[in-house]
C-alpha cells in the first residue's frame, strides 16, 4: 500500500486512511465486551411440584369458587349463569368466612376480552385476595358456563317378550 506525502503537487489526497478507524473500532469492541454483563439465559420461576394427576373441571371442590365469562359475554359462578352484580354479591358472601380468599377466573376462548377484565375487577372488589387464571381451552372443552350434568336416570326394566 503506497502512501502519498503530498510533495510537489497541489492536489489533495484521494484515498482515505482507514487504519486508525479500524484500531479504534477494535478497542471499543473489546471495551464493550468486557463491560457488558452476561445476560441471563433462563428466567427464574417458582413452579409447583409435579403431580401425577390433574384435577378436571368436574373434580373442582364445591367450596372452590370459579367465575367464568361465557361466549356471549354473560358470567357464571360455579356453572350457574347470573348477572354480574349478583355474581359479585355471591362471591362476597361466600368469601366472608373463608381463611384463604381465592377465586379462579375462566373465560371462553371467544369471550370478549373486556368482559373478562371486568369480571376480574369485580371479583377482586368483592374481597378476593388472590385470583387464579384458568388455562386457555378449545371451545369444545370449555364447560364453565354449562350446568353440571345430573346423574343419568336409570332405564326402566325391559318388558318381558310376549
Amino acid at each position: 500500500m503506497g502512501m502519498s506525502t503530498g510533495g510537489g503537487s497541489k492536489e489533495g489526497m484521494n484515498e482515505i486512511n482507514v487504519t486508525p478507524l479500524i484500531d479504534i473500532m477494535l478497542v471499543m469492541l473489546i471495551i464493550f465486551m468486557v463491560i457488558t454483563p452476561p445476560t441471563l439465559s433462563q428466567m427464574q420461576a417458582k413452579l409447583p411440584d409435579k403431580t401425577e394427576t390433574m384435577d378436571q373441571p368436574e373434580d373442582v371442590p364445591e367450596q372452590q369458587l370459579v367465575a367464568a365469562v361465557c361466549e356471549d359475554g354473560t358470567v357464571a359462578l360455579n356453572r350457574s349463569v347470573m348477572p354480574l352484580d349478583e355474581l359479585a354479591a355471591e362471591v362476597e358472601r361466600r368469601l366472608r368466612g373463608k381463611k384463604t380468599k381465592v377465586v379462579f377466573v375462566d373465560g371462553h376462548p371467544e369471550a370478549p376480552y373486556d368482559k373478562v377484565v371486568e369480571l376480574m375487577d369485580r371479583v377482586k372488589e368483592s374481597g378476593a385476595e388472590k385470583l387464579g387464571l384458568a388455562t386457555l381451552k378449545d371451545p369444545a372443552e370449555f364447560v364453565a358456563c354449562t350446568p353440571a350434568a345430573a346423574a343419568p336416570a336409570e332405564a326402566p326394566p325391559a318388558a318381558p317378550p310376549g
